[in-house]
């Protein structure tokens, strides 16, 4: 059994601040720190469940935080970019996903660092007429390629998302409980990683009991809608010929595959964030 992990940082045990997550500032190895916490403790947990393999994809910012070093044997970690799924690169050929790190959507009442896919440029993603995050589009990936979702870790707001999308049976590790989007209750790394590790073991007989979710939202038929912060970068998002602008800051596009979907909104979003001025 192989285990697919998509590791971002921002939901990580003990970050509360973006500068937590910035390469640029001197916290950030604080949060790549955490990061590898969490992951290693995922990964040993499948291991112990039975997992024959762990494929890690760094999936946050530059995806070049994680240090290789140290995560043993029966692990491949994907790191730098671009990547043409993004955030779920290399995903096919799993028997199932784990999010780690993960955090809620944009908007969120509550959360720790919410945003989706980029914070400076994105207010909200719809697909299929529904408000996803993050965590929705790149499930919904995954479905595409047949893998569920056994594993999440996060705060409290986004296990309410969690149950929201994917219902009871997924395991989710709660590491913190978010006062607000700067200020969380936070477990300490001594208690989060048994508590990682532990329902990283779950997951994997979730998966080999078929009990684990798919995000399957629809026939293969999608339509994705951004809506951006500015008007400046909605008009940036309208060079690409094919998008229809339904709104002064929203665009959208329809198309068959939630893998093709995602390139495009990486696209999108991408371009329109040369308009963040």
């Amino acid at each position: 059994m192989k285990i697919y992990i998509s590791a971002d940082m921002e939901g990580a045990t003990g970050i509360t601040d973006v500068w937590q997550t910035m390469n640029s500032r001197p916290e950030y190895s604080f949060g790549c720190k955490m990061q590898l916490h969490d992951v290693r403790a995922a990964v040993e947990g499948a291991l112990a469940g039975g997992a024959d393999e762990v494929f890690v994809n760094d999936a946050h910012g530059r995806m070049i935080n994680l240090d290789i070093n140290g995560f043993g044997t029966k692990v491949t970690l994907l790191s730098g970019h671009s990547k043409a799924l993004g955030m779920i690169e290399g995903c096919e050929g799993s028997d199932g996903v784990f999010f780690v790190g993960y955090h809620a959507m944009a908007g969120s009442a509550k959360a720790v660092l919410d945003h989706t896919i980029s914070g400076a440029t994105v207010f909200s993603i719809s697909l299929n007429g529904r408000e996803v995050g993050e965590l929705g589009v790149n499930a919904a990936v995954a479905a595409e390629f047949g893998l569920p979702v056994a594993f999440v870790e996060g705060d409290d707001a986004l296990e309410q998302e969690v149950r929201l999308m994917l219902g009871d049976q997924i395991e989710f590790a709660r590491v913190k409980a978010a006062h607000g989007r700067l200020a969380a209750e936070c477990l300490t790394p001594e208690d989060s990683y048994p508590l990682i590790r532990e329902k990283a073991r779950r997951a994997v007989h979730l998966l080999k009991e078929g009990r684990a979710p798919k995000y399957d939202i629809g026939d293969g038929s999608y339509d994705l809608r951004i809506t951006f912060h500015t008007t400046a970068q909605c008009d940036e998002a309208m060079l690409i010929p094919v998008l229809e602008r339904i709104g002064g800051r929203t665009v959208r596009i329809c198309g068959k595959g939630m893998a093709e979907m995602r390139m495009w909104a990486n696209a999108i979003i991408s371009l329109a964030g040369t308009g963040n001025r």
